[in-house]
């Protein structure tokens, strides 16, 4: 590289260097209405919701608790339910 252009590339980067910052803060403004949201926001929330569904309550999406409810079923029938990490106490 010769002169010139090291001198072109200096100068370059004090020019860089010293330029005043040209940003902004990042500033959060919230959807929905409830949340202090614009009002007019509401309808288009509630109509979109109602499009998406009942989610996971609906259909085959719904969570397998078989076991959960034949280990909650016994809990008056005088059976003993170990928990992890407890001492089992007789009733």
């Amino acid at each position: 590289m010769d002169k010139r252009y090291r001198v072109m590339i200096i100068g370059l980067g004090l020019v860089l260097a010293t330029s005043p910052v040209l940003a902004s803060s990042l500033v959060y403004t919230p959807t929905n209405p409830t949340f202090g949201g614009n009002p007019l926001n509401g309808t288009f929330l509630l109509s979109t919701a109602q499009a998406q569904g009942q989610g996971a309550n609906s259909g085959q999406n719904s969570p397998n608790l078989s076991g959960l409810e034949s280990a909650l079923s016994g809990i008056g029938s005088g059976t003993t339910i170990i928990v992890p990490g407890s001492t089992p106490t007789n009733p």
